[in-house]
């Protein structure tokens, strides 16, 4: 999920400096250290300290630790659609076209906030299966990225922007091709750019809607440092990758070598 402006991003207090606190602080430092580490690799008295919280605390909230993926997910999330909400009404951008250059770049990882959601995806995705609350969690999740593009399209139907399509085929169509942008940029830095990955991606979403303009983008966000990641070999992975391999049945001997 990204910013659309070209100004500084809306970044929340970081979690490291213990002032947020309670739920909201426990949360961030959860994006923040999961996304570095990897869910295995952060403990919940990692997560307490960084939050400047007891681990009991976090005990107290997410006596699942499951929960604690998948609702730093649903936080990461929830505070970039905050995100586009702002700018869009800020600015005025209401029309169908104003509204889909912006998923556009609401679907790249624009910011460092947006890496980090990345990187959740991805944690998310690869545990999910055998799980059907983790599987459950992530539909939901990827309902609420579709839903936009839905209405955006619906809207550009009821006002002649848009033409000859179907609503929740583009927003299929949008999601998958935005999932292949953000790979590509994430595991390939010094191939595609962002610009060629916008520029591409509303090519084939106006020719999907029907739509014969330019997309009225906003300016690109300067550029910021990535995130550190101590798992590199997971930091190329895309948002919403689907599983390479069924996980094994909990119990079974292959499940006692996961790390």
């Amino acid at each position: 999920m990204s910013a659309t402006s070209g100004t500084a991003p809306d970044v929340d207090e970081p979690a490291a400096t213990g002032t947020r606190g309670g739920r909201e602080g426990i949360l961030q430092a959860a994006v923040e250290l999961i996304a570095r580490d990897g869910f295995d690799g952060v403990r919940i008295a990692d997560i307490a300290a960084r939050a400047g919280v007891s681990t009991a605390l976090v005990h107290y909230h997410f006596a699942v630790r499951d929960r604690l993926l998948t609702d730093a997910l649903a936080h990461s999330l929830t505070r970039a659609e905050a995100r586009l909400e702002r700018r869009t009404h800020s600015s005025r951008r209401d029309s169908p076209a104003e509204r889909l250059a912006d998923l556009i770049d609401f679907g790249l990882p624009l910011t460092r906030d947006d890496v980090l959601e990345c990187r959740l995806w991805t944690e998310l995705e690869s545990r999910s299966t055998g799980s059907a609350e983790l599987t459950a969690a992530l539909a939901e999740l990827r309902r609420r990225v579709r839903a936009p593009f839905v209405a955006a399209v619906e809207d550009g139907l009821r006002t002649g922007d848009f033409r000859d399509c179907d609503p929740g085929d583009v927003a299929t169509i949008a999601t998958a091709l935005l999932d292949g942008m953000t790979s590509r940029l994430l595991s390939d830095p010094g191939g595609l750019t962002l610009t060629d990955a916008r520029r591409l991606a509303a090519h084939q979403l106006t020719l999907a809607v029907g739509y014969r303009g330019e997309l009225p983008f906003q300016p690109l966000p300067a550029p910021e440092t990535p995130p550190p990641h101590t798992r590199p070999d997971r930091a190329a992975s895309r948002r919403r990758r689907a599983p390479r391999t069924p996980a094994p049945p909990a119990g079974t001997p292959a499940d006692t070598g996961r790390s």
